[in-house]
């Protein structure tokens, strides 16, 4: 208890990316050797470090994280660091793993399952929503597990899928982990704390920023063995998810869309470059059949990343 006041402590530091966290955590030792150590140290144990930064983890009041502590506490909210053994490896694995995670519910057996990511535009059209609950339902009734934004459209589509197939899928939040958003998708957030689980990096009240949602989509890819894109634009966020799925080494599928429709234009280029069409689970988890040992460490990518990012918009 006494050291999990430090992680908390460097989580809730906000305007500090959570590369620089994690690099300067594993340089120095650890957060508790993080929190007394000077700008000048922190500044030679990550180059990369922004003198904004560097004034934020000047903040060395652990008021904020013995609060966090009550409230998790007081909301059934389960902490892990980077130092638990229950933290997935899949997920220590990234290159800027989250150094705490909040999570509601009950996280599954991250390393032991093939867990696949949903996602998608939040302007979704009908085929999309369809699409997306449609992959939602079929990989979980196949024995995966649903990962997702919860965000309005592909995403909140592809979780409700998954519950209707019996499942427990795990919803990634780019807000604090206690924080409901969209609130239309507020019943999702409920079936998930009871039969799933939420996970964000961001305590309970933490205030959060836009770019958070960007900085979420490293998590979601990062806890599953492959990524589907149900339908997205050339020009969407689901990009970014994209990015995060090759530079992880985790496999990608796209479902095929209208080759005249704007919305779809993200996906069919996607299968132009070499992603693997995804019309069904079937298509998904026949990757996965019979390679269990794939499941506990990253899987080889599709060859794909140099053109993609060469095209990037």
């Amino acid at each position: 208890m006494a050291r999990l006041k430090y992680w908390i402590w460097l989580s809730c530091i906000g305007g500090v990316r959570p590369l620089v966290k994690y690099q300067l955590a594993a340089a120095l030792g650890g957060p508790e050797k993080l929190f007394f150590a000077s700008k000048e140290e922190m500044q030679t144990a990550c180059g990369l470090m922004r003198p904004s930064e560097a004034e934020r983890l000047a903040d060395k009041s652990l008021e904020t994280a013995a609060r966090t502590i009550g409230r998790c506490g007081e909301k059934n909210i389960t902490i892990l660091t980077l130092q638990d053994a229950d933290y997935p490896d899949r997920l220590r694995q990234i290159p800027d793993p989250p150094v705490v995670l909040y999570i509601a519910g009950r996280l599954p057996a991250v390393d032991e399952l093939p867990l696949i990511a949903v996602v998608g535009t939040r302007k979704a059209t009908a085929y999309g929503i369809r699409m997306a609950a449609k992959m939602g339902r079929e990989i979980t009734a196949g024995g995966g597990v649903v990962v997702s934004g919860l965000a309005a459209g592909c995403d909140g589509a592809a979780i409700q899928g998954a519950l209707e197939a019996g499942g427990a899928p795990v919803g990634v939040l780019g807000t604090a982990v206690d924080q409901v958003y969209p609130k239309q998708n507020k019943w999702l957030f409920d079936e998930l704390r009871t039969r799933g689980a939420l996970v964000s990096e961001y305590a309970p009240g933490m205030r959060t920023f836009p770019s958070d949602f960007v900085a979420r989509n490293r998590i979601i890819t990062g806890l599953s063995l492959g990524v589907v894109v149900a339908e997205a634009p050339i020009r969407s966020g689901t990009r970014t998810t994209v990015e995060h799925a090759l530079e992880q080494n985790r496999d990608l599928f796209a479902v095929p869309g209208n080759a005249d429709a704007a919305v779809c234009a993200g996906c069919n280029d996607l299968l132009a470059q070499g992603a693997a069409v995804a019309t069904c689970g079937a298509d998904v988890l026949g990757t996965y059949e019979g390679r269990r040992e794939l499941f506990s460490r990253p899987v080889s990518p599709i060859p794909i990343k140099k053109r993609l990012t060469s095209r990037r918009t």
